[in-house]
């Protein structure tokens, strides 16, 4: 079992692009991880659908990673990708036989997590260990339903490299799945992989309810609907 549960923007104020996101696609309003404040950065997660989510998350500080992240690209981008899958192990034995180094190994909310380092695989990569998929970290938030929202899932990440062949092929050692099609599927989501000059997940494209909306940026990412 494997689930592309949340995309992750990185932003520089998460007020402003939470805002974006909620008015452009019609939204509920999101809520805070508190793990997150603790650690230095403020952040908005809002339900897309049944099981997806966006996430922003911003700077408290100057001496954060995503402080640091923001400064190095000029701006904001695609940060990172939460990902549930039944046991974590396996695919922490490919990413370390791939020299892909591990950034983190913790329990959180009574779940392992793992995060890949986004040096090498291009953006951060959390994998939660949860092995129920109808369970997630967020099921004891009320659900708030949007009275008229404009999207209802996500469909698919885009994630840009100079050499996207090869970032595709080592996404798909750690994932144990074939990538030459330059593609990678995560449950019913999709990852594809383009050629850009900043490595980072650089769009989203999101299941419209009705008829497709224009195409949009929010946070830096390209957000397109189908």
């Amino acid at each position: 079992m494997i689930i592309l549960r949340q995309v992750v923007l990185g932003v520089p104020d998460a007020d402003v692009a939470g805002k974006q996101l909620r008015e452009a696609f019609g939204l509920a309003p999101g809520f805070a991880d508190p793990i997150l404040e603790d650690i230095g950065m403020a952040d908005e997660t809002i339900r897309v659908g049944a099981e997806a989510h966006l996430e922003v998350v911003a700077p408290l500080r100057e001496d954060t990673s995503i402080a640091a992240w923001l400064r190095k690209g000029g701006g904001g981008g695609g940060y990172a990708l939460s990902i549930q899958v039944s046991s974590v192990q396996a695919y922490v034995d490919r990413a370390t036989r791939e020299g892909v180094r591990v950034a983190a190994d913790l329990e959180v909310y009574g779940h392992r997590v793992v995060q890949l380092h986004p040096g090498d695989m291009g953006l951060l990569i959390e994998l939660d260990e949860i092995a129920d998929p109808e369970v997630w970290f967020w099921d004891s938030i009320p659900r708030v339903e949007p009275p008229a929202p404009l999207v209802d899932d996500v469909r698919a990440v885009t994630v840009e490299n100079p050499d996207p062949v090869a970032q595709a092929a080592r996404w798909g050692v750690v994932f144990g799945a074939d990538t030459a099609s330059g593609t990678l599927a995560l449950g019913s989501r999709t990852v594809h992989f383009a050629s850009g000059p900043r490595t980072m997940l650089s769009a989203v494209e999101l299941r419209a309810v009705g008829a497709p909306p224009e195409p949009l940026d929010v946070g830096g990412v390209r957000f397109t609907f189908s």
